[in-house]
């Protein structure tokens, strides 16, 4: 039977907290990895496993455990451990330690090929480093009102790293100011420079524009004095060396009188050649108007009568005519017929020789709507209803449709047809000129056999049978 070597084996907690004798092996059960001790440094050594993450507090790790080939493993530095790279001697070393304090993990992934000289790692905050140009980063603005420092350098390809300032020459970004103690150039460029922002100094007379025609300003004293002479309408002569006004003296001083004749007079006089006004007066009625007048003359205007309007006093203006006609029943305005000829009015006093509708009707009380062509009964208190008997003899007629001339207009209701020919409601076989009696349910039917009083008209078309509405000759018999 295979015999069974057994270590002192724990957990990673009790593998940490456990200090082994020189060569003493010790298995740790949560790594599954073995610890090699020294017999003074507690947890060991651990041998790393191809494969696992392992995690290292406080350990040292030599060449040899370095060395081994360790594809794929991860190495974990615990509680801000430090990853020490030590001197050919081991005397010193330079290392890295993550910060106190870690958000979330991260890992940074180096260049896979050095850079050029000059230039450092930057991330692009995925995690991935890579080698670029080192320099300093760059805002706009144009709104801050401070003044601020200019610097410059005599870097003038590849990374600036250094730059220097002079404190004599500053910039405003809101003012756009550029304040120095002096400026050296050839100045083409200054096109918005005043000359009132000039406060002192000396300019060559090399500097100084010719004078001309719109130079402002006072001009400096002539060492001789010149003549100035005048020609034309206006003689004289006058001096002038800078040093006083120009006096020119005019050898005309009379004021010529011009005068106007024929139909229209006045006068004007001009002092001294200047400009006069001239003041005419046109008698009252000394312009008549005839072929050869021009412009526009209106005296007044003004319209006179019921519904219409206008007027205009104006030279020029337009006469324009208003009427307030319209074909709506409107009280004080004029009947106007409308697109089709019609119009609506309220009473009308007039002579008709013809009507549109065929029926004649009178306006009677009613408790409720009755729809046109129901035959309808007297009620009783002046009141019509809808029939519900057959050859009733309070029958009163038929409901107008649309009635040729409806008597009593004013008064609610509904219109009964006493003449003419009307829409009835029928029921039953009817044919052209039965004598037509109520029915019931409002309706009319043929019988030829009626007895006095119940007749309320003759059919003037013929009905198969059924419901319907045929037009009925009203009268009442």
């Amino acid at each position: 039977m295979p015999t069974v070597l057994q270590f002192r084996r724990g957990t990673t907690a009790q593998n940490n907290a456990f200090t082994g004798s020189a060569g003493e092996l010790a298995v740790d059960t949560d790594l599954d990895t073995i610890r090699v001790h020294d017999g003074s440094t507690a947890g060991g050594f651990a041998i790393t496993q191809n494969t696992a993450t392992q995690t290292l507090t406080n350990k040292t790790l030599t060449s040899p455990v370095l060395n081994t080939p360790t594809v794929g493993t991860s190495i974990t530095l615990n509680a801000t451990g430090e990853l020490r790279f030590g001197d050919s001697d081991t005397s010193n070393y330079v290392g890295f330690k993550s910060p106190a304090t870690v958000s979330s993990n991260v890992i940074w992934t180096l260049p896979s090929a050095d850079g050029t000289s000059g230039q450092a790692l930057v991330t692009d905050a995925s995690g991935n480093l890579s080698f670029a140009a080192a320099g300093a980063t760059i805002s706009a603005d144009t709104s801050t009102n401070t003044d601020f420092l200019l610097y410059f350098a005599s870097t003038t390809t590849g990374a600036l790293t250094a730059v220097k300032q002079d404190s004599g020459l500053v910039y405003n970004p809101s003012t756009g100011t550029l304040t120095s103690a002096e400026f050296v150039g050839g100045g083409a460029s200054l096109t918005g420079l005043s000359g009132t922002a000039i406060s002192s100094g000396t300019v060559a007379a090399a500097r100084v524009a010719t004078l001309n025609q719109n130079t402002t300003g006072s001009a400096a004293s002539l060492t001789t004095a010149r003549a100035i002479q005048v020609s034309g309408a206006v003689t004289g002569t006058a001096n002038f060396d800078g040093s006083s006004a120009i006096n020119i003296v005019t050898t005309n001083t009379a004021d010529p009188t011009i005068t106007l004749g024929g139909d229209l007079t006045g006068s004007v006089t001009l002092t001294n050649l200047a400009s006069g006004t001239l003041t005419a007066t046109i008698a009252a009625n000394s312009v008549a108007l005839g072929t050869d007048t021009t412009g526009n003359y209106v005296g007044a205007g003004a319209t006179s009568g019921s519904g219409i309007s206008g007027s205009v006093s104006n030279e020029g203006g337009t006469f324009t005519v208003t009427s307030n006609a319209t074909s709506a029943s409107t009280a004080n305005t004029i009947v106007f017929r409308d697109g089709s000829g019609n119009f609506s009015a309220g009473t009308i006093t007039a002579t008709a020789t013809s009507a549109q509708y065929a029926d004649l009707a009178e306006m009677y009380a009613a408790d409720a709507d009755i729809e046109a062509g129901t035959v309808v009964m007297f009620g009783g208190e002046g009141k019509v209803a809808a029939c519900d008997s057959e050859n009733c003899r309070a029958v009163a007629g038929i409901i107008s449709t649309d009635p040729a001339h409806l008597m009593n207009s004013t008064q609610e209701g509904v219109a009964l047809a006493l003449a003419g020919r009307v829409p009835c409601k029928v029921t039953g076989p009817v044919a052209a000129g039965d004598l037509m009696v109520s029915a019931g349910n409002g309706r009319a039917m043929a019988n030829n056999d009626a007895a006095m009083g119940t007749v309320i008209g003759k059919a003037i078309e013929a009905h198969e049978g059924g419901e319907g509405v045929i037009e009925v000759l009203a009268l009442m018999m």
